[in-house]
């Protein structure tokens, strides 16, 4: 994903465009602390030798060292985390409420009146404008406000089985253009055309040492551009559960007016436990 590029000062840029980078600029803080995260996992399992090819290679003195580093730049990590959270919610009280709906029809210009033989509607002697559309027209009127959606897992502890999609339930949401079915927990639904930024955090852990890669699925596919897979490692049990953050973001390639099914679907050989899980999607 590319850095987001700023305008120099006194440049002119409607509201729009101003908390459209704003967004940009968060995500590219999460993807970069997500990074950091990972980073530090690995560390640990380089200490401990759980790193594939690696053997431990050093004293439980140095260990201890280690743990102490990253138990402190986690916190830091964590701080991070939050302010970026309650940066993302101020942008989005201030993204424009939507326009007044304009009228369903308008009249279409001609001045030939309509011939003797034909009746007037019922409807023009009440002071309304006849109008017979032939198709709805629903997907015409767009609403000016952005969406967004959070949601958290099912339930906590969740046992996740290879080539399954995991299962959701929505904590907030703002617009309409984003949306989870009750009846089908595993998919969010989008509206094609736009462009938005995925985002998840799993804390997870397994029975065994594990490895494998998660999927952010699209049916049909191809609506955006395809996004780059989560590829982990777990180590042994006994280490704890482990933190996967992933930041991407999805650009419109077809729109044929029908809405996009998102998933997250599990890649591995052995099933994970999901003790907590948060994903947010936003319209930019």
């Amino acid at each position: 994903m590319s850095m987001p590029s700023f305008p120099p000062n006194g440049a002119d840029m409607t509201q729009e465009e101003a908390l459209t980078m704003i967004i940009a600029s968060i995500a590219m803080e999460e993807l970069a602390l997500s990074h950091i995260l990972n980073a530090e996992g690995e560390k640990l399992q380089y200490i401990l030798g759980t790193l594939p090819g690696t053997s431990p290679c050093a004293c439980p003195h140095d260990v201890l060292a280690v743990n102490k580093s990253v138990t402190a730049l986690v916190e830091a990590v964590t701080q991070n985390q939050m302010l970026l959270k309650n940066k993302l919610a101020q942008v989005l009280e201030f993204c424009p409420l939507p326009s007044p709906p304009p009228p369903a029809c308008k009249p279409e210009p001609g001045p030939t009146p309509c011939p003797s033989p034909c009746r007037p509607d019922p409807c023009v002697s009440q002071g309304s404008v006849s109008c017979s559309p032939p198709h709805p027209v629903s997907h015409q009127v767009r609403s000016c406000e952005k969406s967004a959606v959070q949601l958290i897992g099912l339930r906590e502890r969740m046992l996740w089985n290879p080539d399954c999609r995991l299962c959701w339930r929505q904590r907030s949401r703002s617009g309409k253009d984003i949306c989870l079915d009750e009846r089908t927990p595993a998919q969010i639904q989008l509206d094609p055309g736009k462009t938005y930024t995925v985002q998840y955090a799993l804390n997870v852990c397994a029975t065994s040492p594990e490895e494998g890669t998660i999927l952010l699925r699209q049916s049909p596919c191809g609506a955006f551009t395809d996004a780059m897979p989560l590829h982990f490692s777990i180590g042994h049990p006994a280490h704890g559960q482990q933190t996967l953050h992933y930041v991407s973001v999805m650009h419109p390639c077809i729109n044929n007016g029908y809405s996009v099914k998102l998933s997250l679907m599990l890649d591995a050989k052995a099933p994970l436990y999901v003790e907590q899980a948060v994903m947010d999607v936003v319209e930019l």
